[in-house]
């Protein structure tokens, strides 16, 4: 099946690779057999095209039931603007505050951490969402931030995990790949597993003309 790929994400050592079957849209993650992840220096790029047989895996866990087994693989080509593919292909995508994501069934934690709970889950772990605020990188450069919407409120904050640059902004409107962590909890903790919200990536924001455009306002008077 030809699949496209729409993600890389750091997991430990190695790279999570989500894609996309063109064929029905169904999101899949590719793992090697023996269910491991990809090697960090893979070459499935986000936005090729992989022509990809493959065999669903045994026993996932929802929401995580995007896992299956590359069987083999041949590249085919570059999709070139993946965010005006993924617009028109028909795929949901979340619209607007970040309580739209995942319909809606997220809770907050009081930092401003997304999550879910078992008696609340969603058809699948991953999901697209155009954000109706420009995303800002934090201090710590580990998260985006979603501005509060009153001084009462802290900002939705979402840990960033792909291999693509950072960015200062992610400008509202932008294509963003959002996912589920796997089940986890604190140890010593009484509150039960959940699956956090991260940030996979985003589509279309050139970090060089950021940069640039940063570099030059250095320069200026006021």
């Amino acid at each position: 099946m030809e699949i496209l790929i729409t993600s890389k994400t750091h997991k430990g050592n190695v790279a999570c690779v989500g894609g996309l079957i063109m064929a029905n849209n169904r999101f899949v993650r590719l793992l090697n057999p023996g269910n491991w992840d990809q090697y960090a220096d893979t070459d499935l790029d986000i936005g090729d095209v992989w022509d990809i047989k493959f065999y669903n895996r045994e026993g996932t866990e929802p929401p995580h039931i995007e896992d299956v087994i590359v069987k083999n693989r041949n590249y085919l080509r570059d999709i070139g603007n993946i965010s005006i593919y993924l617009k028109n292909c028909g795929v949901r995508i979340f619209n607007g505050a970040p309580t739209q994501v995942f319909s809606g069934r997220l809770g907050w934690t009081n930092k401003g951490s997304g999550y879910i709970c078992k008696d609340n889950l969603p058809v699948n772990s991953v999901g697209f969402w155009i954000s109706d605020q420009d995303l800002t990188l934090d201090s710590d450069e580990k998260h985006y931030n979603y501005p509060p919407q009153n001084d009462f409120i802290r900002p939705k904050r979402f840990p960033y995990v792909g291999f693509a640059p950072k960015v200062p902004v992610i400008p509202r409107g932008t294509l963003i790949r959002v996912s589920l962590a796997r089940w986890w909890k604190p140890k010593d903790s009484d509150i039960d597993e959940r699956c956090y919200l991260q940030l996979s990536g985003w589509y279309g924001v050139n970090v060089q003309k950021q940069n640039s455009v940063d570099s030059e306002s250095d320069d200026l008077t006021f």
